[in-house]
């Protein structure tokens, strides 16, 4: 994961790449034992995943990409991490998932083993010209726009979800523009993308 995208998403802000995972392919975290300060986990369907480790004073405490199909078990020594809250972040194209891990005043470690937030990322499928956006589990009214790169605005709405799911169909013209962006904002994550033409 770049700086730019750590730095990002700890702003809340996120930004997706090309590629999106479908989501019963995506990669699910079962936390295991706490040993000391040492947190086991294993994750499967860690096809291009990235953890890792922040706080809110320090940032990013360190980082590694996962590129596997397999169930892949890891252990993180957090030997070194003074009394505080942290959190355990594990990022792919599909989803974000945040894991709360408290250091407390007697330094033992306590690892919540239910995400403290679930972030699933928007889809797009590409067709020609036209542009399918797709948003599962969506709880929150979802604002979208469409712009391009000079800052022309093409389309903002706010959109309510169909039961849990949001799907918006667009029509990209490549005679206005090659280049478009997709601006998805819901319950404060803001996510970007950029959609070429060719």
């Amino acid at each position: 994961m770049n700086t730019f995208l750590k730095s990002a998403f700890l702003a809340g802000f996120l930004l997706i790449s090309a590629s999106v995972m479908s989501k019963d392919k995506d990669f699910s975290i079962a936390l295991g034992t706490v040993n000391a300060k040492t947190i086991n986990f294993e994750i499967s369907n860690a096809k291009n995943v990235s953890l890792f480790v922040y706080n809110d004073i320090d940032g990013e405490i360190f980082s590694e990409k996962l590129d596997a199909e397999t169930v892949i078990s890891k252990s993180y020594d957090l030997n070194e991490l003074s009394t505080g809250i942290y959190y355990l972040v594990a990022e792919s194209d599909g989803k974000v998932e945040k894991y709360r891990i408290n250091i407390n005043k007697d330094n033992i470690m306590e690892v919540e083993k239910t995400p403290v937030s679930v972030i699933n990322k928007p889809e797009y499928t590409v067709t020609g010209n036209f542009v399918k956006l797709h948003m599962s589990d969506v709880k929150n009214p979802v604002v979208i726009s469409v712009t391009d790169f000079a800052d022309n605005n093409y389309y903002t709405e706010t959109k309510q979800p169909e039961g849990a799911n949001l799907n918006v169909t667009f029509n990209l013209d490549r005679n206005t523009s090659e280049n478009y962006i997709i601006r998805v904002e819901e319950n404060g994550n803001v996510f970007n993308k950029i959609i070429s033409l060719q």
